[in-house]
């Protein structure tokens, strides 16, 4: 269990409130009621997609409210019987040993259901993800400090092993694509066009969304829509390269089996939660490479809230030895690589 310290969080709220107040409080308005438990079908609810889960909060302020489920949700781990099916609309050969079949993967604001083959990564990527903090000022501080940040984690795939996509839809006769990155993204789920808010982050106000999206939908939403700049940070792996391969499909395996895990608590109706300080972002980031990794110097029992807060993401990879040192620009942005200007 991470410690926590009452005073070092109000000390971490404190600017947030106030900017927050200043330059977002205003044009939320008031909060919309919790709908009723008795109602039945969620907006934005399809019956034709077999993974879509009619949720409501079961707990905090928003108990009773739908969990808005229609772009963001974690994926599922696909049964035999459940693959052999999406093998067969799509005419692919029937699942094969070592393969993964994973629901709920987003691209080109749809669900879809992914193949990847065993040991397919070919590199790994820490991405960290720079977002307004509202204000010139504010902002100035925040190209250097990077306190106003989001960080996800970015798999490259081998030529010939991109994964495959197939519609999630069962009324979705589109033919399958393939797509050389996936990129896991821990978020907050919240109402349509609210802005993230830090203190409702600590009262069990949003859903986690351990979410897989493809690097276009990442581009379409952070990039070209907000102007957002997104940097990347190779992960060093150690060995020969067969033991590198296994680290990585390691690593993937277990982003996968963490979001399958909440993908059940939203089947139990009991969702994860997520956390502003202990269950964000940052930690469940972190936590995909510190499932799998011993490290000598470094104890999660033992690092405090603000070792997991924005401004300290690259230290703690430095720490780790995921990444090399002082390579805050050692490696070019995903906008750089995609040609995609930013703002932030």
């Amino acid at each position: 269990m991470l410690v926590r310290s009452f005073y070092l969080r109000i000390l971490f709220l404190l600017p947030w409130m106030i900017h927050y107040q200043l330059a977002v409080g205003s044009h939320l308005g008031p909060k919309p009621k919790s709908r009723p438990q008795t109602e039945s079908l969620c907006p934005g609810y399809d019956p034709n997609d077999p993974f879509a889960i009619n949720l409501r909060y079961s707990k905090g302020p928003r108990r009773g409210e739908c969990v808005r489920l229609q772009e963001m949700r974690p994926i599922h781990i696909l049964s035999t019987e459940e693959a052999e099916s999406y093998a067969l609309k799509a005419n692919l050969p029937p699942p094969a040993p070592g393969e993964i079949w994973v629901a709920n993967i987003r691209h080109n604001n749809k669900f879809w259901v992914a193949k990847l083959s065993e040991e397919s990564v070919e590199d790994i990527l820490f991405q960290v993800e720079r977002f307004d903090p509202k204000g010139p000022i504010l902002a100035r501080l925040n190209s250097r400090t990077w306190f106003s940040a989001h960080a996800q984690v970015r798999f490259k795939f081998k030529k010939g092993k991109e994964a495959i996509l197939i519609p999630q839809l069962t009324n979705d006769d589109s033919a399958e694509i393939k797509l050389a990155d996936l990129v896991v993204s821990s978020e907050a789920i919240r109402r349509k066009n609210e802005d993230f808010d830090p203190r409702e982050g600590n009262r069990d106000t949003y859903a986690l969304a351990k979410r897989v999206l493809s690097i276009e939908q990442v581009a379409n939403d952070s990039m070209k829509k907000l102007g957002h700049e997104i940097a990347q940070f190779p992960i060093r792996i150690s060995g020969d390269k067969v033991n590198q391969d296994k680290k990585r499909h390691k690593y993937l395996i277990n982003a996968l089996m963490r979001s399958e895990k909440d993908y059940q608590t939203y089947k139990s109706l009991n969702p994860k939660m997520y956390n502003t300080f202990d269950c964000n972002c940052i930690s469940d980031a972190i936590d995909i490479f510190d499932d799998i990794t011993d490290y000598r110097n470094v104890s999660r029992t033992e690092e405090s809230t603000p070792e997991l807060l924005p401004g300290r993401i690259i230290k703690n990879l430095e720490k780790r030895g995921l990444i090399y040192s002082n390579s805050r620009r050692a490696y070019p942005s995903l906008n750089q690589e995609l040609g995609i200007p930013w703002r932030f």
